[in-house]
């Protein structure tokens, strides 16, 4: 008699990790959305500087609304920009 034939399983597909890329992805399009709205906001009740106070100087200190705004749109920005591309092509 003949061995019999040995089946093997077939493994089921691994599910590919979310890269740390897709995760600062996300955190930098959040992060960057709640700056741009708690900013746009301000403005558009026409707060155009945060006050603040710094305990550990005792002075008081203020920040432009507008910058809130900028910082927002540049994390967007670094959400959205296609770094893969960028860092395949700088391996050419």
């Amino acid at each position: 008699m003949s061995p019999k034939p040995k089946h093997h399983k077939v493994a089921p597909p691994k599910k590919q990790p979310v890269s740390q890329l897709t995760i600062f992805r996300i955190i930098a399009i959040l992060c960057g959305s709640i700056a741009f709205g708690l900013g746009w906001g301000a403005l558009s009740e026409g707060h155009l500087w945060n006050d603040g106070y710094n305990a550990r100087i005792g002075t008081g200190t203020s920040t432009p609304t507008l910058a809130w705004v900028i910082y927002g749109v540049i994390l967007i920005a670094a959400g959205v920009f296609p770094w893969k591309w960028l860092l395949d092509r700088r391996k050419r």
